[in-house]
């Protein structure tokens, strides 16, 4: 083995960065040595000097603010992908179309219920339900929950006909083995995309093998791979 690469990773790219890590050790014979938490807190122990680590995985505009702050390197710097919100059903269920305007409408209206969450998603599709002046007509249909996960648990659990949910398509993907099948992202009018990136701390003594991991992490390979989680190039 060459050397290890210690990172934190937002949980939203945790499983994209764990395929992608045994085939580049298989390649490289370098180590990715993960761990991770929310990417709030992650920001928050940056700026503390609480953290060791080589590289973190957050959103754009976190890697902004640590960059700013000249926390991490602006020439050890890549883009990750987008991740979106998505519709998701119960599997075995039929799967909604969502993919336009129309066909998103239908199907909210078509839904025995409509299960979403208190979390940033939930509320921007509550934005995009009164926009579309569909609030009073799917009120009595909406089931909501405080996390991601829970929405997912409920599919699963649940034995009712015609349900739909939304989320991030990452916490969707975590639960594409255990009962829950991602009809796809919203259209792109009314979608809420986040961009994640990577980037090596400053205290970090392993550039070189960092660079190497992140030549790895934007080939078609990885893209693949993390396309498969929900992140999108």
């Amino acid at each position: 083995m060459n050397g290890i690469v210690r990172a934190y990773t937002a949980g939203a790219t945790k499983e994209g960065l764990g395929l992608c890590a045994e085939k580049f050790e298989a390649q490289s014979g370098i180590h990715v040595e993960a761990r991770t938490t929310h990417g709030h807190l992650i920001e928050q122990q940056v700026i503390g000097g609480e953290v060791s680590d080589d590289i973190v995985l957050l959103p754009s505009h976190m890697i902004d603010n640590l960059a700013a702050r000249e926390l991490v390197s602006q020439n050890h710097r890549i883009a990750l992908g987008t991740i979106k919100i998505g519709a998701a059903v119960r599997d075995g269920a039929p799967i909604p179309d969502v993919s336009t305007m129309a066909a998103f409408e239908t199907a909210l209206l078509t839904a025995s219920s409509i299960v979403i969450t208190e979390a940033p998603s939930g509320r921007h599709l509550d934005r995009v339900f009164a926009q579309r002046g569909l609030s009073d007509r799917l009120s009595d249909h909406i089931i909501r929950y405080d996390m991601g996960y829970m929405v997912n648990d409920h599919l699963v659990a649940s034995d009712t006909q015609g349900e739909i949910a939304f989320g991030v398509a990452t916490e969707i993907s975590f639960y594409r083995d255990k009962g829950v099948t991602y009809a796809g992202p919203l259209p792109e009018e009314i979608q809420m995309s986040l961009k994640y990136e990577a980037a090596m701390l400053v205290g970090s003594a392993k550039s070189a093998d960092v660079e190497t991991l992140f030549g790895y992490l934007t080939s078609p390979g990885a893209h693949t791979l993390f396309a498969k989680t929900g992140v999108e190039i």
